[in-house]
């Protein structure tokens, strides 16, 4: 099992970007976080890290340059990594068609509306998936 957590925030949006980190702060997810401007960009950091000893939290939005959000999703199947992603998609798009699509997807565990908040970081914690990282943390 892994036994560090990355989290990677992809948006195409710096203000988005800003927002969404300091929620994660707020909420007490102080991990190491890497901002990515769009899914090239994680896809090519994620193809270079070295560690198998990593899980990554990836809060990825769908309408960005280079490789969208579902581009990156169709890209990373095939990947030697994906057991490790735990992937949450956050959109401005409101369609029930767009989550279900993105439910689809192994890995990904939640469709969230733009901007995330500090009550929707908090839900992140109790995901099964990512429980065993933030259960000895201390929350007022």
């Amino acid at each position: 099992m892994s036994n560090e957590l990355k989290i990677l925030l992809v948006d195409d949006d710096k203000i988005m970007l800003f927002l969404h980190e300091m929620f994660l702060k707020k909420s007490g997810v102080l991990f190491d976080t890497v901002l990515c401007y769009n899914g090239q960009e994680a896809l090519d950091y994620l193809d270079d890290y070295e560690s198998e000893q990593t899980t990554f939290l990836i809060l990825l939005d769908i309408n960005m340059p280079v490789l969208n959000g579902w581009e990156f999703l169709e890209a990373v199947q095939e990947r030697h990594y994906l057991e490790r992603l735990v992937i949450v998609m956050v959109s401005s798009a409101t369609e029930e068609t767009e989550r279900s699509k993105a439910l689809t997807f192994k890995r990904v565990i939640e469709y969230q509306q733009k901007p995330l908040n500090v009550g929707l970081c908090k839900k992140l914690l109790d995901a099964g998936e990512l429980k065993e990282f933030f259960q000895d943390l201390p929350f007022d």
